[in-house]
C-alpha cells in the first residue's frame, strides 16, 4: 500500500508524538474567528426534547482571548430555571469551548499532551481534564476512569491484540492527498475488550501534521453504558493549522446522572491572522 518507505510502526509512533492537533486547538483561542454552534438533546427514542444555537465571535489581542455571544436562541430543555446546564455533555461543551470572562492564549507546544493531576477538583473538572487528554492524545489511555481507561490505551501492551492498524494513501476529500491511519478493531473481539472501536487519522502529506481525525467508542457495562463518535476537521492558513468542523454525536448513561443522547456541531470560519502567534 505505502511505496514512500512508511510503516504502521512510524505512524503508531507519530500518532504517540504528535502535537499538531493539540497546537490546532490552542489555535482556535489564539486566532479570532466565527463559530456557528448546534447542540440538540434527544430523547431514548432519538426524538429532539432541547435545542441551542448560538453564532459567537472568538475574540483575542494575541495574549488574551475573550468570547462574545452574538445569538443565542435555545428550544426546549436546554437550560433549568436558574439558566444553568441541564446536561452534563452541553455543560463541557462550553467549558471546552466558551471559557467565560478572559483567558492566556498562546499555542506553544513542546511536547504531546499529558493528563494533569486531577486532585482537589471537582467531578465536572476531573471529567473535563479526561475529556482533553483523550481528545488531544488518543489512544495514549487516560487515568481516573474506572474500567476503561486502561482499553483506551490503544498502542501498547495486550490492546493491541484487539486491533488491526492500517495505514493508506488517500485524497482527503478529493482535493488533499494524505495518509490515512487507521485503527480498527479486530472482526471478532468482544465488545466489553474494547472501547475504542475506530480512530481514523489523516495526515497531510505536505507537512506530515494531522487533518482530520474521527473517533468512535462504545461500551456497555452493567453500571454504565456510552456510544459516542466524533468528527474534527482542520484547515490549513497562515501557516497553521485551525479547526473548521468538530462534530460529536453520542449517548451515555453512567451512576448518579440523568442518561443524555445529544449531538453537536461548530464550525469555524473568518480566521484572521493576528502575527503574534509563538
Amino acid at each position: 500500500r505505502i511505496t514512500s518507505g512508511f510503516t504502521v510502526k512510524d505512524f503508531i509512533r507519530m500518532n504517540k508524538q504528535d502535537t499538531s492537533f493539540y497546537r490546532a486547538f490552542k489555535n482556535l483561542k489564539l486566532y479570532p474567528h466565527k463559530s456557528v454552534n448546534e447542540v440538540t438533546i434527544f430523547n431514548r427514542k432519538w426524538e429532539q426534547i432541547g435545542k441551542m444555537n448560538r453564532i459567537a465571535m472568538h475574540l483575542s489581542n494575541g495574549k488574551q482571548g475573550w468570547i462574545k455571544i452574538k445569538e443565542e436562541s435555545t428550544d426546549g430543555k436546554f437550560y433549568n430555571r436558574k439558566g444553568e446546564h441541564k446536561y452534563l455533555t452541553g455543560e463541557m461543551y462550553d467549558k471546552v469551548f466558551f471559557e467565560k470572562g478572559k483567558f492566556r492564549v498562546g499555542n506553544k507546544v513542546d511536547s504531546a499532551y499529558i493528563q494533569q493531576e486531577a486532585e482537589n477538583r471537582n467531578k465536572t473538572d476531573k471529567y473535563y481534564e479526561q475529556l482533553k487528554t483523550f481528545m488531544f492524545s488518543p489512544g495514549l489511555g487516560v487515568d481516573g476512569v474506572p474500567f476503561i481507561g486502561y482499553k483506551l490505551n490503544i498502542f501498547e501492551g495486550k490492546m493491541t491484540e484487539y486491533y488491526d492498524y492500517s495505514l493508506e494513501k488517500k485524497m482527503f476529500r478529493d482535493s488533499i492527498s494524505c495518509y490515512k491511519f487507521t485503527v480498527q478493531v479486530k472482526e471478532g473481539v468482544k465488545q466489553e475488550k474494547v472501547v475504542i472501536t475506530n480512530l481514523t487519522t489523516f495526515y497531510d502529506r505536505r507537512t506530515m501534521k494531522v487533518i482530520a481525525r474521527s473517533y468512535k467508542l462504545k461500551q456497555t457495562l452493567a453500571i454504565f453504558s456510552f456510544d459516542i463518535q466524533m468528527f474534527i476537521l482542520l484547515g490549513l492558513k497562515f501557516n497553521e493549522y485551525l479547526p473548521l468542523e468538530i462534530k460529536y454525536n453520542g449517548e451515555w448513561d453512567i451512576p448518579f446522572k440523568k442518561p443524555e443522547r445529544i449531538a453537536f456541531k461548530m464550525n469555524c470560519s473568518e480566521y484572521s491572522n493576528i502575527n503574534k502567534a509563538n
